[in-house]
């Protein structure tokens, strides 16, 4: 594992006599305390203020001990024959309250604020947008995000590949509402992949198919080129594919339950482990991280855009994954990592809905005083009142709004009929553009 240091063999440090030593230092007591409640990585823990007469190591050994009674097991086998395992901390069962207090109290936010559903999809295709470039970028997508909105806006074809990456990803994101009533099988993967790099790989034989041992797949680190993890063998692989599956589609009994947000983070984690395709493994896992969510109704996930946040804190991503391999298979930093991802995901939603909403108050009282205008004119004619310098065309207009070709294009020239706007044609093409008539839309509103 690149990019860390390796943890020390914890097993062969511990002994009889460490661990009555341990339990005479109140100072050890308390770097464990803390250590524990933030789940602290041998890189980070070794750079701590060490207790007197213990070593960076010999505390190590301690933490470890004190991590291995917490331990659950997983059914994801190691390429070390041991299962991956996690533990439930305190901090993460924070994290994990905050998203379920949160969704319950968000569903009360909805119904005071009472948003209608052209707004609620309006939402929800601003949520499936930044999730669409977001996981595009996280695999090398090299756009920007209003271009990439731009694009997504006006159903304009895919110039690069990595548009073209966005493009499948928004269209994987809108078959999940469908997905999520299905259990999950070999087909729909190979399909979300298949959809996931469609017109992106240059040999197209390996679009909606899994992975050979021929085909030799090792995962690079990005920025320095080491290898960073290498994939189960073809057959293993196919074997652990088949308890995956079983295991995202089992339902737990009382005894057994793990908590949704969990469960995605480790059928996140196991499908990238596997790595079962040639390309397309990250947004494929991070697609069913989505799927699993929605399937256990966390609607909230369609509004939000969690590899957005995974894009802030990218270095972390990864060394979710590889603390998660390097040390004892221990899944907590991936678990909690993603826990982290979604909170602040949520955070950012809330921030964006309630200036939104602050947005559609004042849309409905200036549409009380201008009869003649419907919503979607008016936010048009707001829109242009901040971007003057720009232009608008029926598909960009379709796509904000959410409603059909013939509304949108109805509402438009209706704006035309009454001078707020120009229809003209963008040059070099044959596609009608409208331009804003700025002086008389500042006497409207004014």
């Amino acid at each position: 594992m690149k990019n860390t240091i390796k943890p020390p063999i914890w097993q062969e440090i511990l002994s009889d006599a460490l661990i009555k030593r341990s339990f005479g230092s109140a100072e050890l007591q308390g770097l464990i305390s803390k250590a524990q409640k933030e789940y602290l990585s041998w890189d980070a823990f070794r750079y701590q203020k060490m207790p007197t007469g213990f070593s960076p190591e010999e505390a190590w050994a301690i933490l470890k001990l004190n991590r291995m009674s917490l331990y659950q097991s997983t059914p994801i086998k190691a390429d070390d024959g041991r299962h991956f395992q996690f533990a439930l901390m305190n901090n993460l069962y924070g994290k994990l309250n905050y998203i379920d207090t949160y969704a319950s109290g968000f569903i009360k936010t909805f119904s005071e604020t009472k948003p209608s559903e052209a707004e609620k999809n309006k939402f929800i295709i601003t949520g499936l947008t930044e999730e669409a470039i977001a996981t595009s970028q996280i695999e090398g997508a090299n756009t920007t995000r209003q271009a990439a909105k731009e694009m997504l806006a006006s159903k304009r074809d895919p110039r690069t590949k990595g548009e073209q990456m966005i493009v499948n990803s928004y269209q994987v994101m809108q078959r999940l509402e469908i997905w999520k009533t299905l259990d999950l099988s070999q087909d729909i993967l190979l399909e979300i992949q298949k959809l996931i790099t469609e017109k992106t790989l240059e040999n197209t034989s390996d679009q909606g198919k899994f992975r050979k041992d021929s085909d030799t797949i090792i995962v690079h680190d990005p920025v320095t080129g080491e290898i960073v993890h290498t994939p189960p063998k073809e057959q293993e692989m196919h074997r652990q594919l088949e308890l995956f599956i079983r295991f995202a589609n089992n339902t737990e009994n009382e005894g057994d339950f793990i908590h949704p947000v969990v469960k995605a983070s480790i059928l996140h984690f196991w499908l990238a482990y596997l790595h079962p395709f040639v390309d397309g493994n990250g947004r494929t896992a991070r697609a069913v991280f989505y799927w699993y969510l929605l399937k256990k109704e966390y609607w909230l996930v369609q509004y939000l855009s969690i590899s957005r946040a995974i894009i802030q804190s990218r270095k972390k991503y990864d060394n979710a994954f590889i603390h998660s391999e390097s040390d004892d298979n221990d899944l907590t930093y991936f678990i909690s990592y993603m826990a982290d991802v979604f909170k602040v995901s949520i955070v950012k939603f809330v921030e964006y809905f309630e200036k939104k909403i602050s947005e559609i108050e004042d849309f409905k009282k200036t549409a009380d005083r201008l009869k003649d205008y419907n919503e979607r004119q008016i936010a048009l004619l707001h829109y242009f009142m901040d971007n003057p310098a720009l232009t608008m065309d029926v598909n960009t207009h379709q796509s904000k709004h959410g409603v059909s070709h013939q509304t949108a294009h109805t509402d438009l020239m209706d704006l035309v009929k009454k001078g707020m706007l120009a229809q003209t044609i963008k040059k070099g093409t044959r596609k009608y553009i409208f331009m804003p008539n700025l002086q008389l839309i500042k006497k409207v509103f004014s």
